[in-house]
């Protein structure tokens, strides 16, 4: 290492020359290579813009315990409108609120039910090209349109009733007119006793159609030899994916590798990023809560199944495309392990691809807990008690000896500074 103590310090005279030498040096930004005529673009482990920190500055709170008017189940998306209203998806009372940009109740959308305009246990939500909400319904998978008078804008269902399959949804995005929606579309021969399961990720026609699919992968599975494993029945691309302004699609697709495709519109692949990255070893905490979750699901829907888990967390544990093209990603070490001085970072891809920047992101709040979501162009929203509230609906959340009660679940909203 080079030490500048003037005791063992080159000559001054060469100091000058040698400062400038290392400022003229290029930041390594990503290697690009062509595989199968694809662009690829490989980066390192660090970024070459360094690290910067984004400090955020509450305006408003609701919900908790001091707020006794509002009252959340579990608020798993957040939209904005062009007025600056703030749409609160909760998964657990079906509904959604809508809030002023001051923080105050103006209405609410949506109620649990079977009939026009409502749904239960919704997992996504998008502003849809007609002006309407679509609220995506995880089963039977099918996206419910409201208009935003709380006016029922009819049912867009999921694929082809004809073809005898049943949807499992859990991702749906809009934008430039392109809707994506990710879920599992299964068939089921009960002569054979097997399960055909497709995990997918594509645009839908007006019909509700597949048409465009952006990531995929089919198994087979023997209801006699039922096994519940995390990564098959569990993983899949259509929790890692978003969509930008223009209607491009990212997705990270595989598990265990740092790596997203970029796709046009189309459904043309049109290049791939990556970064250096080890996948991060499960801890005890995070193995038990995939432990009590599967168990769960043992218990309820298959007792007797064996079960098994990873013992690593995905690379990717969550990615956005931002407004201005680039790409912020959650990797498995910033969701999971404590992040001195900051709440958690995102790894910062640029528009091409390349790893630009990480970014802390500094404020109040415990990040085993709590979670953040971005919106619009400067607000950022904390969900608090996010992570025990949605684990608990799956047996994932706390321990046997953990009796104390959860804290009603608060939503804060933060601007950029």
């Amino acid at each position: 290492m080079l030490s500048l103590h003037p005791r063992n310090s080159p000559s001054w005279s060469f100091l000058p020359l040698l400062l400038m030498m290392v400022m003229a040096l290029p930041a390594v930004a990503g290697e690009e290579v062509m595989k199968d005529g694809i662009l690829h673009v490989v980066n390192g482990a660090e970024p070459s813009g360094g690290r910067q920190t984004m400090h955020l500055e509450e305006l408003w709170q609701v919900g908790g315990e001091d707020d006794e008017e509002t009252v959340f189940g579990i608020i798993n998306k957040i939209l904005i409108d062009d007025d600056n209203n703030i749409y609160l998806l909760d998964a657990q009372l079906s509904e959604i609120s809508v809030f002023s940009p001051e923080g105050e109740l103006i209405n609410t959308l949506g109620r649990e039910g079977d009939g026009p305009g409502e749904f239960r246990g919704p997992t996504d939500m998008c502003f849809l090209p007609d002006g309407t909400i679509g609220v995506l319904q995880a089963f039977p998978g099918k996206v419910i349109k409201l208009n935003l008078d709380n006016t029922s804008a009819g049912t867009w269902p999921m694929g082809d009733p004809t073809k005898g399959a049943f949807y499992i949804m859990r991702g749906l995005r809009e934008g430039g007119g392109n809707v994506v929606a990710g879920g599992t579309e299964q068939h089921v021969d009960q002569v054979e006793g097997i399960v055909t399961r497709e995990t997918f990720l594509s645009n839908l026609t007006p019909e509700g159609l597949r048409d465009k699919t952006f990531a995929s992968t089919t198994m087979t599975i023997k209801l006699a030899e039922l096994k519940l494993d995390e990564k098959e029945l569990i993983d899949g691309a259509d929790r890692r994916f978003d969509v930008a302004d223009d209607g491009r699609v990212v997705v990270a697709i595989p598990r265990n590798e740092y790596e997203v495709s970029v796709f046009a519109a189309d459904g043309t692949l049109e290049r791939v990023f990556s970064r250096e990255y080890e996948s991060w070893e499960r801890d005890d905490r995070a193995s038990g809560i995939w432990q009590r979750i599967l168990e769960t699901i043992q218990s309820q829907q298959a007792p007797g199944a064996p079960i098994s888990w990873e013992d690593t967390e995905p690379d990717v544990e969550f990615l956005r495309m931002a407004s201005d093209g680039s790409v912020w990603i959650l990797n498995s070490r910033a969701m999971w392990t404590e992040t001195p001085g900051a709440f958690t970072y995102y790894d910062v891809f640029s528009p091409t691809g390349h790893f630009e920047k990480q970014v802390q992101v500094v404020c109040e709040g415990d990040p085993q807990e709590d979670i953040l979501f971005f919106a619009g162009n400067d607000l950022v929203f904390m969900i608090t008690g996010f992570w025990d509230a949605a684990l608990s609906r799956f047996g994932g959340a706390g321990t046997d000896d953990d009796e104390e009660e959860a804290e009603p679940m608060s939503v804060i909203c933060y601007r950029i500074k």
